[in-house]
């Protein structure tokens, strides 16, 4: 009988997942130092990516450490919608630059909840309802300048 300790599929899949985060919150904080902040601007738009990426580190450090708290390995089904989202998440972020916020956006938010199990009836207004609603919160009321789309003002 070995005396080695055996990992689980749960505690794998959060190492796994811990692994995977770390490397996105340090691909956010890296990528946030590429955004150009104007002439005497407190707040740049590095700084929202920035924020999200240090818990994000601390938590996916955490899931590395202390794996094992969620005790059973995902179906099929649901393995296949986490790498959509990831897959959704990846293409959102590389199409945010060229076809500006609102757009990237609004067809992000509408195919993430389709993704979910919304109905085409459902994910559509409130898909737009949110994406102008973030477009809103972020350059209204926050002030963090967004991407424009192609031929906008800019």
């Amino acid at each position: 009988m070995s005396d080695a300790p055996q990992v689980s599929h749960a505690a794998l899949g959060d190492r796994i997942a811990g692994a995977v985060l770390a490397i996105l919150a340090l691909g956010a904080w890296w990528h946030s130092h590429t955004f150009v902040t104007g002439f005497m601007q407190p707040v740049g738009p590095g700084v929202f990516p920035r924020l999200v990426s240090l818990p994000l580190g601390v938590l996916s450090l955490y899931l590395i450490a202390r794996p094992g708290i969620n005790q059973r390995w995902p179906q099929k089904v649901a393995l296949c919608r986490q790498l959509g989202l990831l897959l959704l998440l990846g293409c959102y972020a590389v199409v945010l630059e060229p076809l500006g916020f609102v757009p990237s956006t609004l067809v992000a938010t509408v195919l993430l909840m389709r993704l979910f199990g919304a109905q085409w009836r459902q994910a559509l207004p409130y898909g737009v309802l949110l994406g102008l609603a973030l477009f809103a919160l972020f350059e209204f009321a926050l002030g963090i300048p967004l991407p424009d789309m192609p031929g906008g003002s800019g």
